[in-house]
């Protein structure tokens, strides 16, 4: 079920996302955002953001993705105009949700562009082996997590005052754009998220029922993403390119735009940078 928030003219509409012409997908008792960009009648590129984020973060690099893809955008659950609902907030839960939007859309075929959190979910969701899904590309997206890893240290006891204070302009995105804003909650269960150790949680040895063509994307100074661990996942599949971008951090398109969109470019065999 669809509930449009303006009709889009897909023909006319810039490649950037501005939550202003997108439209809702009931996913359970939530309802998920989604907005397009790009030339409806390309291959179907879907875009899932990171923790704390929304479809806008992929601004930077959406406008030369939209010459060669139809952008479709969503909003993870509780995120932007994504509403929270009362499933428990999980990478599975966002597969789960991901698939209905997937399936509501009637898509024939797509590739999946997951940065961090949105990364992981894309994992979840290609281990299921939908013949539909093409290529994939992560950003900062890790694939295991335990308690021995540097970035527990990181995620763990964050809050919802503690992201306001380091991150305000994010705190004031969600506020703005939320439907039924209740920060603190969100920020609990977001953390949640990150530190589920359970089957739900990151997808470990469920990797290796991926067989689709991935690249894996990190930057050389990200501190949430090893390098380790990306080398130890070629033990779990052979389907894997790694790009080490040096000099850049968690978000990696943003830091090296030119450097990411050349090789996504390469991997999708579509010109994304002019030479």
């Amino acid at each position: 079920m669809t509930t449009s928030l303006k009709e889009p003219n897909l023909m006319t509409i810039g490649n950037t996302f501005d939550h202003t012409t997108g439209y809702l997908i009931s996913c359970g008792d939530a309802r998920i955002y989604v907005e397009e960009k790009g030339n409806p009648e390309l291959p179907v590129l879907l875009m899932l953001h990171g923790g704390f984020g929304n479809v806008e973060d992929f601004n930077s690099i959406a406008p030369a993705l939209g010459g060669r893809f139809r952008l479709i955008g969503i909003d993870s659950r509780g995120h932007g105009k994504s509403g929270l609902g009362t499933v428990k907030l999980s990478y599975e839960s966002l597969a789960d949700d991901l698939a209905k939007v997937i399936n509501s859309l009637e898509l024939q075929e797509f590739s999946i562009l997951g940065f961090s959190d949105g990364g992981i979910a894309a994992y979840r969701y290609a281990a299921r082996q939908d013949p539909r899904l093409r290529k994939i590309v992560t950003v900062g997206a890790r694939w295991e997590m335990s308690k021995d890893e540097s970035a527990w240290k990181i995620i763990f006891g964050m809050t919802g005052e503690i992201w306001k204070t380091n991150f305000p302009s994010s705190y004031e995105s969600y506020m703005h754009l939320n439907p039924e804003p209740d920060f603190d909650r969100f920020a609990a269960d977001v953390v949640d998220m990150w530190t589920d150790l359970s089957p739900d949680g990151h997808p470990g040895s469920l990797m290796c029922q991926i067989t689709n063509e991935m690249l894996i994307v990190r930057g050389e100074n990200d501190p949430l993403t090893s390098l380790d661990s990306m080398t130890k996942l070629r033990k779990h599949t052979n389907h894997m390119n790694l790009l080490n971008i040096p000099f850049a951090e968690h978000v990696a398109f943003n830091d090296a735009p030119e450097v990411f969109l050349r090789a996504v470019g390469k991997f999708f065999d579509v010109a994304l940078v002019s030479e």
